[in-house]
């Protein structure tokens, strides 16, 4: 992947993560398909941690080489976070729509229909998927659409039933992107966790 991982290691010990440099698949492969991001061809890198609510993996995801220059794999972080506090519902959204994205899948082969939130600012910026319209109002609470714009990245997410997944697929590979994941991640399940009224 080109990174120099030497640093990820002494990261994941000094903030209390169990550091896999080859990721056990299984249990990252368990999350897939994914709604919006193509499937990647390994993973690498996991961190993983346990909490009061659920846990948490996080994990570099690398896709095709595609256009990538020789030797290049593109990757990027990734979230896998089960949550109990979760609703029972299922959407998705990616604002990584570049048609060079290496890792957006193609609109034309997204397998669930694409819906609008009602929020012209969020739909203006994220293509957002759902079986219904009340699994978009369930899943996309005022305050995680809010977040999720607030942060001005090429991301991808995806709200499940006591699960989601977070993929700001332009985060470099480097300790300070790292402890802004760790924190996003904390956000980001407090804003999903909200029940509309």
């Amino acid at each position: 992947m080109g990174e120099t991982w030497s640093w990820l290691a002494a990261y994941a010990e000094k903030h209390g993560l169990t550091y896999e440099p080859d990721a056990d698949e299984r249990w990252l492969r368990a999350f897939e398909p994914f709604a919006t991001l193509r499937t990647p061809v390994r993973y690498a890198h996991a961190l993983h941690a346990t909490g009061e609510r659920g846990s948490v993996s996080i994990a570099r995801f690398v896709c095709e080489a595609g256009d990538a220059p020789e030797g290049r794999e593109p990757s990027a972080w990734i979230v896998f976070a089960q949550d109990d506090r979760l609703p029972e519902s299922r959407a998705a959204a990616a604002s990584d729509a570049r048609p060079t994205s290496p890792f957006a899948e193609s609109p034309d082969l997204v397998s669930v229909v694409q819906r609008r939130t009602g929020d012209a600012a969020f739909d203006h910026a994220f293509a957002s998927y759902a079986p219904t319209d009340l699994d978009v109002t369930r899943a996309m609470t005022p305050s995680l659409r809010k977040l999720a714009l607030s942060w001005r990245i090429p991301l991808h997410f995806e709200v499940r039933p006591g699960a989601f997944i977070l993929a700001p697929v332009a985060l470099p590979a480097d300790p300070a992107s790292l402890a802004w994941l760790l924190g996003a991640v904390q956000f980001f399940g407090e804003k999903a966790a909200k029940r509309v009224k």
